[in-house]
């Protein structure tokens, strides 16, 4: 079987016509019912549909890249604590300190402060 080949920015338009078209009934068939709250639902979901998407400069992306690193090396400094509880219904903590290299288990919220 032999597939016509179709660009895939072509699949894209002819996917968002197709919601478009279907979102377009829905929100006739809500005013038509009177559902007020799914008729505003509707059209804020047809207004982000159809918005124009604007061009991203090489700078701003480079920008969010290095935010987004600097976000991720944060996190990889902070304190994690974890509660566990058994099958027993015991509870246990857990935290660890990166910046220490410390790691601390208890079995209560005053064992950890400690």
């Amino acid at each position: 079987m032999v597939f016509p080949t179709t660009q895939q920015s072509d699949l894209g338009a002819v996917h968002q016509s197709n919601v478009i078209a279907s979102l377009t009934r829905r929100l006739e068939i809500a005013k038509a019912n009177c559902n007020q709250q799914l008729v505003t639902a509707l059209e804020d979901e047809y207004e982000q549909l159809t918005a124009i998407a604007q061009p991203v400069s090489i700078c701003d992306q480079a920008e969010r890249l290095w935010v987004s690193f600097v976000e991720i090396l944060n996190g990889w400094s902070m304190v994690y604590v974890k509660r566990t509880i058994d099958d027993s219904r015991q509870h246990s903590w857990y935290a660890y300190n990166p910046q220490a290299g410390q790691v601390i288990v208890a079995n209560s919220k005053s064992g950890m402060r400690s």
